[in-house]
């Protein structure tokens, strides 16, 4: 049995017809009756009843073709597979990252990559949640790590990471004592937020709307240890992701949990057409595994 010679079955079994068969295979058609023929001697049994009108599948030839499929495709995948892991090797990725990833772990995701796939060269872009989308539209990186989405019918999201918001209070503020603090709480104070084009300041005002109220912003800052001294020195208060936050010194601070939970979700971003790129697959599917092994070690 031969591998040509399960082509030839599938493309009969889809024509019904020898002549249209070995038309669209580029074969003649004595030939194409010679090799079904020959493979029908080999396994013993008829795999098409032929009248001079019609050519259909016997039983047998119904249930060879179910395998002759499978045996096509697993071998097609096979290809396609190789293919990905040879292109990488001289592949490229445009990465867009916000400035947090490191309190998540992505470095680290980042590092375990490129030590895998040494080929692969990575560039980065660091920016908020909207100026990375905006990148990706514009085609300037061919993925990006962001913490907000909306629906977009020309993108594709990947939800990585489950986090949800915290204030984050002098430790002798009157909200540091509570165990948990009310949206509707923060209706009066002063707030040291991030970047409008942030994620979590585009959440976070959300949730306010949805509460009743619009937050009184002192100013905006980029930077978490600028926020967090400014919070020590009670000049007002923030909002972090939890892990964002837990990952810096709690001297002079209080951290706690905000009720109703406003959610955040690290999520990795790309075009609709970007598995096209096989470089760029090969990092959606490292991604995807080093999620589900995190997940399987905590």
């Amino acid at each position: 049995m031969e591998l040509h010679q399960l082509e030839y079955v599938v493309a009969v079994a889809k024509f019904q017809s020898f002549s249209r068969a070995a038309a669209e295979i580029n074969i003649s058609q004595s030939s194409l009756s010679q090799q079904i023929k020959k493979l029908e001697n080999e396994l013993g049994v008829k795999l098409f009843d032929r009248t001079r009108r019609t050519v259909k599948l016997t039983n047998a030839g119904s249930a060879f073709l179910h395998h002759a499929q499978k045996v096509l495709l697993e071998i097609k995948q096979s290809k396609s597979t190789i293919q990905e892991h040879l292109s990488v090797a001289r592949g490229q990725i445009k990465l867009g990252v916000l400035p947090v990833i490191g309190h998540f772990r992505i470095t680290s995701l980042l590092a375990n990559f490129q030590k895998s796939f040494p080929g692969v060269k990575m560039e980065f872009r660091e920016g908020e949640c909207q100026q990375l989308l905006q990148m990706l539209m514009g085609a300037r990186i061919n993925a990006a790590f962001i913490s907000e989405t909306e629906e977009n019918p020309h993108i594709e999201t990947y939800r990585l990471i489950k986090d949800h918001v915290v204030l984050v209070s002098n430790a002798l503020h009157p909200l540091a004592s509570k165990p948990t603090v009310e949206i509707s709480d923060l209706a009066g104070e002063k707030l040291i937020l991030a970047h409008p084009h942030s994620g979590l300041y585009r959440n976070f005002v959300k949730a306010c709307a949805e509460a009743g109220f619009e937050p009184d912003i002192l100013f905006h800052c980029s930077q978490v240890e600028t926020q967090l001294e400014f919070v020590r020195e009670n000049l007002g208060v923030t909002i972090l992701s939890s892990q964002v936050a837990a990952r810096y010194p709690q001297h002079g601070l209080s951290m706690t949990k905000i009720v109703p939970e406003i959610p955040r979700r690290i999520s990795l971003v790309t075009l609709k057409d970007a598995h096209q790129d096989p470089a760029l697959n090969i990092f959606i599917k490292f991604t995807q595994n080093w999620v589900s092994d995190l997940k399987k070690n905590k």
